[in-house]
C-alpha cells in the first residue's frame, strides 16, 4: 500500500500543488501587466447619444464640441475622449445632457502621441475654461480620422 501511495498518488499530489503555485503566479503577471503587455489602451468614450439620422444627431449637438461615428445603423455623436477614468466626471460637469461612458480598446498606433499632453492638462484643470479647452483639443485629434478601430468591453 506505501509503495501504491509513494508511487502515484504522491506525485499526483505534487504536480496539483506545482500547477496550481505555477498558475497563480502566471495570472498575477498577466493581470498586473495587461496593460503594459497589450498593444492597445483602454479609452472612455463620453457619449451624447444616438441618432437615426446624421441630421438629426447635427440638430441636438449643434452647440457641443463633438465626434462621431456610425455603428448598428446608429450615428454616436461622442462629447469626450479619455484616457484616464478619473477624468470623466470632469468631462461630465461641461454638458447638462444625460452621457453614458463606453469603455473601449484601441491600437496603440492609431492613438495621437499628443493626446498624453492634453490628458495631463485635463487632468491639472479645474477651471471650467482649462478643461473645455482640452477635451476641445483630444476631440480635434480625432475629427479628421475616419480609420480608427475600437474594441468594446461588455
Amino acid at each position: 500500500m506505501k509503495k501504491i501511495v509513494k508511487g502515484v498518488v504522491l506525485p499526483v499530489v505534487i504536480a496539483i500543488i506545482m500547477g496550481y503555485i505555477g498558475g497563480k503566479y502566471v495570472y498575477k503577471i498577466y493581470r498586473d501587466n495587461l496593460s503594459k503587455d497589450l498593444s492597445s489602451s483602454r479609452v472612455y468614450l463620453i457619449e451624447n447619444g444616438e441618432y437615426d439620422s446624421i441630421d438629426t444627431m447635427r440638430e441636438d449637438n449643434s452647440r457641443n464640441n463633438y465626434v462621431y461615428y456610425f455603428d448598428n445603423n446608429k450615428y454616436k455623436s461622442v462629447v469626450g475622449i479619455t484616457k484616464n477614468y478619473d477624468n470623466i466626471e470632469k468631462i461630465k460637469s461641461l454638458y447638462d445632457d444625460k452621457l453614458s461612458v463606453l469603455e473601449y480598446y484601441v491600437a496603440n498606433y492609431m492613438l495621437d502621441t499628443k493626446q498624453d499632453i492634453y490628458e495631463e492638462e485635463l487632468k491639472e484643470a479645474s477651471d471650467i475654461n482649462d478643461v473645455k479647452k482640452a477635451v476641445d483639443n483630444i476631440l480635434s485629434l480625432y475629427r479628421n480620422d475616419d480609420n480608427i478601430k475600437l474594441i468594446m468591453v461588455n
